[in-house]
């Protein structure tokens, strides 16, 4: 599970998105990516389940 991108609000600054771990293969990602984080960084949440590429899963 681990193996996941980051794709979650900063854990102190809600209005701030942060999408990571992308490597060589996450441009094909890119448009679903950049609508997930347009979708956090106006409403603060996404219509997607995003619980696996959470930053808290590393805690």
């Amino acid at each position: 599970m681990n193996d996941y991108f980051i794709i979650d609000t900063h854990p102190a600054y809600k209005n701030i998105a942060i999408a990571a771990g992308f490597s060589g293969h996450g441009f094909k990602f890119a448009s679903a990516v950049g609508e997930t984080l347009s979708e956090l960084a106006t409403t603060g949440k996404s219509a997607l389940d995003l619980s696996a590429f959470k930053i808290s899963r590393f805690q």
